[in-house]
Order: C-alpha cells, then structure tokens, then sequence
C-alpha cells in the first residue's frame, strides 16, 4: 500500500476518533498521517480541525511544534483554529511574547483570549516608554489594528501618542498599536430600502463585519453535488457540474470566499447591503486572486428583480436583521432553480440567552455602542464573572474586536427564533428540511442521535435544544429544499 493510502487511512481513523471526542488519539493518528503525507493539502486542514481543542504547555515536543509552524502558514489551514493551542502555549511561558508561532499569529487573526488582551494591553502601554523588540511591537500593532482598537486605553496614552511626531520604525508602530497609521464603484440593485435596512446599512458601514485577516483558502476539490450527496445522501437533486450560487449578505467576503473555493466550478453573486463590507470582501477576493466572484451592493429586499435563478442560495447570519425576516426569506426562495437548495442560519432564542443578558446590562448601565461606549461594556461585562451568562459573553469570538463585539451585543435590529418557529416558515415557503450543519466535527448530531433517529425531525430537535439550550449558541444553521 502507498503511503499516501496508508495517510488517508490514518486521516479517515483520525475523524472518527474525533467525532467520538477521543481527541488525544485523533491528534496522533493526524500527525501520524501527515508524516507520511504532507503534501496533502486537506490534512493540514483535518490537523487544524483537531489541534483547536488542544492546550499546549511549554515545552512542546519538537515534532508538535514544527506541524504547528507548518500549519500556521498553510493555505488549507483557518489560522483561528491554532489560537487555542498557540495562545496556551504561549501563556504557559515566563514571557508569552517570546512565542515565535505567538507572534506570527498576532498578525493573521483576532485573538480571543481575556489573558493575552491584558497582557498586550500592558505591554502596548509599556512600549510608549520604552522600545521594545520591533517584531514584538509590529505584532502588537497588528493585533490592535485586527481587533479594530477595542483594547482599553486611558487619556495619558492618547496623549503620550498624540506627542509622537518621529517616523522611525518604532516611533510608527507605537503609534499603529493605538490608531490606523476607499471605496470602490460597485453594481447596486436600485431600491428603496425600509428604516430598519437603512440603520443595518449604517452600522456595517461604520463597522464592517466580520473582522478577518487571512482564512483557509484552499479546500478539498469537491463540487456541489459531492457535498449534498454526502451530507444528504437520500437526497435525489439533480446539481449542474458548474452551479450558480447566490450568497445573499456577504459581509466582508468571508464566506463567499469560502464558498467559491469549496464548491468545485461554481459561479458565486455575493450581495451586501453595505459598500465598506463589499469593499474590503473585493480587496481580499483579488489578494486570494479568486475570479468566480461577482460582487454587488443590494438590499435583499430588493432582489426579487434579479434575472438570475441560482442552484443554491446561501443567506447566514442575515435574515435576522431584516425587518420582515420571513419576506426576505421568500425572497431569496422564489430565486431558486427548480429543485434549488438554501443553506440559512438564523440566531436561536435559547442560544442567544447569554446576549439578551448582555443587552440587559447595556441598557441599565446606558452604554452607547461608540468605541468607548463598547470598551466600557466591555470592563463591565468582564468585571461580572460570576455571572455565567456574561462569562458567556467573555468568552464569544466576537467578544474580543470592535465590530464583532457591536454586531453581537450592540446590533440595531435582530430577531431570534425557535425551532417551532422555522418548520413553521419552512412549511408556509413550502420548502422541506434538509438537516443542520454544525462546526464542531458532529459531535453535536451524535448527541442527538443517542437520542433520536430523525436527523430531519424538527420537533425532536426542539426537545434536544429544550435540554441543551447550547447546542445553537451561534445559530441554527441548516440546509433546505
């Protein structure tokens, strides 16, 4: 047998021993497998899969910390999957800034770690006084500029940086670590928009959301028809080999991004509501060099005009910002090929318990969603650990930047659901449940399974929510036809 079959079989063993939560079997059998194979480009993307729920203690084996550098800098690799284990690897440490894999890290991601924001913090405040290794103070500024600034600062910093009139290397990166050292002409569908688009509009174009850097940006080849058959293998849906897909709400790119390269041939709309958010998603598409993406500015209100019939429609994490949830969806369905799938995500009432407690404390407290305004609920939220719905919050992604954490705790308008609530509007759009997807390997589906024997049984799966009101705690996000 070659020994890329031999990897590929450790890769298969290394997925089931994860989905089984055996995580320190599925590590070795991965590292296992890339020893073997390292020019496999989805193994890296497997290892990362499995490394995220890792904390690493100083002194790591040597063979642990050369898959780390190597993944660090692969293109199959989401590099927010390595900030748990480098960034516990780097706090184990006398000086965590020390951390060569830290320091690289700092620069491609937001970390989402309390214990290295206040480590950076002081240290970003030390450096006004006195140099520091300019790598050190490049990441630093780095990290603040990914995190768009929401790190706490006092008045004697502002002005200690506002005195800064040298241009020598560190005098620029002590001033990057506290401050920002275009728009482009794009096609629109002409519309009227409601008051609520019109404020959504607003704040995105204030905040462009999400906040990334640098995501995987090589996938397994598969088309579109590969996946559903393996996710839905019942399913009789005839897929063209090159699909047109409509990603309705694209933010900033990411996930439009991510669809066009995971889909094999497919063609990709990606459609926003705002300019800044299409801005930055056109800059990172032509960085990435992607060229099946076609970029417009849109209320998806407004796209019942659109000419195009797509094969899937893809709208996560948007609907719930309309102002008629339900129309938007009608919509984006009447837009479908025949036999044409959606894939929607939509936030969960019980999921999102911990942000309606958040928001009780942002309106007791008269916290205004500007940048000091969310630096201040953000202290407030920190300095309440005992509350295990803001402990929640503390410990959410979108926590730790300032665009995540006004789309999270700050949002103008969004509603949340119960499943109850889904298979009605699914009933009334006369579309039929798929199944959900989740992004913790399945181990979510097998919980579920020891349970229940429909995976497409809504009502069992509201019973299962009843019981572990976590399960969607970032939403529901689930596959339609």
């Amino acid at each position: 047998m070659r020994e890329s079959e031999v990897a590929l079989a450790h890769a298969q063993l290394s997925a089931r021993q994860l989905a089984e939560g055996a995580h320190g079997a599925a590590f070795e059998s991965i590292a296992s497998a890339l020893r073997l194979a390292p020019g496999i480009a989805p193994l890296w993307a497997q290892f990362s899969d499995v490394i995220r729920y890792f904390n690493l203690r100083h002194p790591v084996p040597a063979p642990v910390r050369e898959l780390l550098a190597k993944a660090l800098e692969h293109p199959a690799v989401d590099p927010g999957n390595l900030v748990r284990p480098i960034t516990t690897l780097a706090l184990s440490q006398t000086n965590p800034l020390d951390e060569p894999l830290l320091l690289r890290l700092l620069e491609d991601v937001v970390i989402r770690d309390a214990a290295l924001e206040r480590l950076i913090t002081d240290v970003r405040r030390r450096m006004l006084d006195q140099p520091l290794p300019l790598p050190v103070m490049t990441a630093i500024a780095r990290q603040c500029f990914n995190t768009e600034y929401v790190f706490d600062e006092t008045e004697e910093e502002r002005a200690k940086v506002a005195a800064i009139t040298a241009t020598d290397p560190v005098s620029l990166a002590r001033v990057a670590a506290y401050g920002p050292a275009n728009d482009k002409t794009l096609p629109s569908v002409a519309s009227e928009i409601s008051s609520v688009s019109s404020k959504v509009q607003a704040q995105y174009e204030e905040n462009p959301y999400p906040r990334w850097v640098r995501t995987q940006s090589v996938f397994p080849p598969a088309t579109l028809a590969d996946v559903v058959k393996d996710l839905f293998p019942s399913l009789n849906v005839h897929i063209p080999s090159q699909p047109g897909i409509l990603v309705a709400g694209c933010g900033t790119g990411q996930n439009a991004i991510a669809t066009a390269r995971r889909f094999a041939g497919a063609q990709v709309l990606a459609v926003d509501i705002s300019r800044a958010s299409l801005a930055y998603a056109q800059r990172k598409t032509r960085e990435l060099g992607i060229e099946n993406i076609e970029y417009r500015q849109a209320d998806i209100l407004a796209l019942g005009g659109l000419a195009e019939r797509f094969d899937l429609i893809e709208s996560s994490g948007v609907l719930h910002h309309l102002e008629d949830p339900f129309q938007g969806w009608r919509v984006l369905a009447a837009l479908r090929k025949p036999g044409g799938l959606m894939r929607i995500g939509l936030y969960s009432a019980a999921g999102r318990r911990p942000v309606a407690r958040a928001r009780e404390l942002i309106a007791a407290e008269g916290f205004k969603p500007d940048a000091a305004g969310i630096r201040a609920c953000r202290a407030a939220i920190r300095a309440r650990a005992d509350d295990p719905l803001l402990a929640a919050i503390a410990r959410n992604e979108d926590f730790y930047s300032m665009s995540g954490c006004r789309d999270l705790l700050f949002h103008v308008h969004e509603v949340c659901f119960s499943l109850p609530q889904i298979e009605a509007m699914i009933a009334r759009l006369g579309l039929r449940f798929l199944g959900f997807e989740f992004p913790d390997s399945g181990q979510a589906l097998a919980r579920y399974r020891a349970r229940f024997t429909d995976p497409a049984d809504l009502r069992s799966w509201h019973r299962f929510e009843v019981e572990y009101p976590e399960t969607f705690a970032r939403m529901y996000q689930f596959w339609v036809t």
